[in-house]
């Protein structure tokens, strides 16, 4: 991956300094290739409609699914909400320490 980076990197940098040795402002040429482009919001609804619904269908399913899989798993790690019910936790403070293993200190 730090590969693509850097190649991603080092070809910026070159196509940058190609267009600063030119003399052709860097902002300008970036709007005007930016600026035929469609917006995003005109292109969202085209793309998800060329999408077959059985698709769309188990893509949706699929992205509920593993939301509601986060969710759960997340839940599954809090604590109770409940604290009027008293403690059914046996160990005292002592309990809970690891046993002393090895020779007493002299």
């Amino acid at each position: 991956m730090t590969v693509l980076l850097r190649a991603a990197l080092v070809i910026g940098v070159l196509s940058y300094l190609a267009l600063m040795r030119g003399g052709a402002d860097p902002a300008a040429e970036a709007r005007k290739l930016t600026g035929s482009l469609p917006s995003a919001s005109a292109v969202l609804p085209a793309a998800l409609e060329a999408i077959p619904p059985e698709t769309r269908e188990r893509a949706t399913r699929a992205v509920l699914a593993r939301g509601l899989l986060a969710e759960l798993s997340r839940r599954a790690g809090e604590p109770a909400a409940s604290t009027d019910t008293p403690s059914t936790d046996t160990l005292e403070a002592a309990d809970r320490q690891p046993a002393w293993r090895g020779v007493d200190a002299r």
